[in-house]
């Protein structure tokens, strides 16, 4: 299991704002080939359908955005090179980088912007469209420029444009390509630095150099084409094979490390390992309108029977933090109260909660039942490094007070349909996410099915969404958001479970010049020493 989504909050986006162009630097490649390790396979190569970080690493290369996302998360020019933002927030006029071409050599123009954010804020079933809910409509006056209009003003607007999900498609491709596109080789079109050659499912994914590509972001030193000829995504759901892969130098990178490995790693000289700060947490979810799950009681029992310090021991070897509200401390509008409020360890609690939400003892050490009926909940989990193992010490925590869980382990794609069809009670996760708006894309009752896997739907709950996205008041929008997280956190929608300290390894010629909160983003820079 890896983490999903991730956008960054670019504080208050208000007044007139012009950025200048950057120029590309024309730095030569190299022409060898990087392999990319990773435990899940790419569900989709339609951004718009899709949260899944293996289809977004995947779409960061194929795709270009508006505007890009820097190393310390502020927002830069991508295609388009300046814009201006009406003083009443509520208009943005952008202005497209010339000279663009898509793969298959088609120019970009704003014809297709138009089309990309149309498409995608009425795409039905899109489980990122809420990121552009408030555009009210989108023009295009002539092949350079894009005018966005806005019902209301959307704080994060730039941000959510340099999200995976904002990647600008050729019209003419996705209109030909209808309910296919994304789905493999000549059913992909985008403007990126690498273009999509080889797909095969739950193996290999591969993607080679886009020569003519001179437009990447100013980020970069290298602004394209990129160093390496040929990037190769490898799915390898079990732990020590994909290990094993970056210490033969089969690969060279693998970003899902099983913590038990760390210190080991450490001392081998065929790998190196990174360490980097990530605001992630991992969860587990309830599906709050199952019956067993409906009474607050009951949710708040389970929070209160699992023990984190022992998971942490245990699985993460110390590698993590024990968590206790939906946002990793760091987090713009973070509620510090959280670990003060949440669920800290205590079994007698969780049997007192138990038993006033009338699930009472049959006999002692075994289910307990209500009305007849056993408190049973099916649990589904993806493969993951740690997953086994805290499977194991959450079953344990749970049978401790009486709760059959049941786990179901699902590969990656599978785990997510299910996720969507609500077909679980519960489920474990992980997401990465620098800004408090993860609140509204997992809460707000119009995210159901999903990502609001919760089926939670509270009139406070949007109410306090809807604010704290337009609000261009910071210190309302902070208000909102941690009244949101003391919502989360009295109602138990979640057990928060821990935030997780990154580390990957790669090979030691391998040049990572920065990790970038989307990990390796764009690889323009990324090279192999000699």
């Amino acid at each position: 299991m890896r983490p999903i989504l991730q956008w960054v909050l670019l504080g208050l986006a208000g007044l007139s704002l012009v950025l200048p162009a950057q120029l590309a630097t024309g730095a030569p490649p190299s022409g060898s080939t990087f392999v990319f390790a990773r435990p899940e396979e790419t569900e989709t190569l339609d951004p718009e359908r899709t949260t899944a970080v293996s289809s977004a690493e995947v779409d960061y290369l194929l795709y270009d955005t508006l505007t890009s996302q820097d190393y310390d998360n502020t927002v830069k020019p991508g295609l388009a090179e300046k814009w201006e933002i009406a003083p009443d927030g509520k208009t943005y006029t952008f202005t497209l980088r010339k000279g663009v071409r898509f793969h298959s050599g088609k120019p970009l123009t704003a014809a297709d912007v138009k089309f990309t954010l149309d498409r995608w804020r009425t795409l039905k079933g899109s489980p990122s469209a809420f990121n552009i809910a408030p555009v009210e409509s989108v023009d295009a006056p002539n092949p350079t420029t894009v005018v966005m209009h806005l019902k209301e003003p959307l704080s994060i607007l730039l941000i959510n444009l340099a999200s995976y999900s904002a990647s600008i498609l050729n019209q003419d491709f996705v209109t030909r390509a209808g309910d296919d596109y994304g789905t493999g080789v000549g059913k992909v079109d985008g403007t990126g630095p690498f273009i999509l050659k080889e797909w095969v499912r739950n193996d290999r994914l591969v993607v080679t150099r886009n020569p003519n590509y001179n437009w990447g972001p100013p980020i970069y030193k290298n602004h394209g084409p990129a160093r390496f000829e040929t990037v190769v995504f490898r799915t390898i759901v079990e732990d020590a094979p994909r290990v094993a892969t970056v210490q033969l130098g089969e690969a060279q990178f693998d970003e899902s490390v099983p913590a038990v490995q760390v210190d080991r790693l450490a001392k081998d000289q065929r790998v190196k390992v990174i360490r980097y700060n990530d605001l992630n947490t991992t969860f587990l979810g309830f599906k709050t309108t199952r019956k067993q799950l409906a009474d607050a009681k009951v949710r708040q029992a389970i929070n209160y029977a699992i023990n984190k310090r022992e998971m942490i021991a245990g699985v993460y070897y110390g590698l993590a933090e024990e968590a206790y509200g939906p946002l990793a401390p760091g987090t713009p509008g973070w509620w510090k109260e959280a670990t003060k409020a949440g669920y800290h360890y205590n079994p007698s609690t969780a049997k007192r909660l138990l038993e006033e939400a009338g699930w009472k003892p049959v006999k002692e050490g075994g289910t307990r039942q209500k009305d007849g009926q056993p408190l049973v909940i099916n649990f589904l989990y993806s493969p993951g490094p740690q997953n086994e193992a805290l499977i194991g010490l959450i079953q344990a925590d749970l049978a401790g007070v009486g709760v059959d869980m049941r786990p179901q382990r699902l590969e990656w794609t599978a785990f997510l349909a299910a996720l969507r069809a609500g077909q679980h009670d519960m489920f474990l996760i992980a997401v990465r996410y620098v800004t408090a708006d993860i609140l509204y894309f997992y809460f707000h009752s119009k995210q159901r099915p999903a990502p609001n896997r919760f089926d939670w739907a509270d009139p406070d709950t949007d109410r306090l969404l809807e604010a704290s996205r337009s609000s261009t008041v910071e210190g309302e929008r902070m208000t909102a958001y941690q009244k949101l997280q003391q919502i989360v956190v009295t109602n138990a929608i979640w057990v928060p479970v821990v935030h997780e300290k990154r580390v990957v390894i790669a090979s030691p010629r391998l040049e990572v010049p920065k990790m970038h909160a989307n990990v390796l983003y764009k690889m323009l820079d990324l090279e192999m020493k000699p």
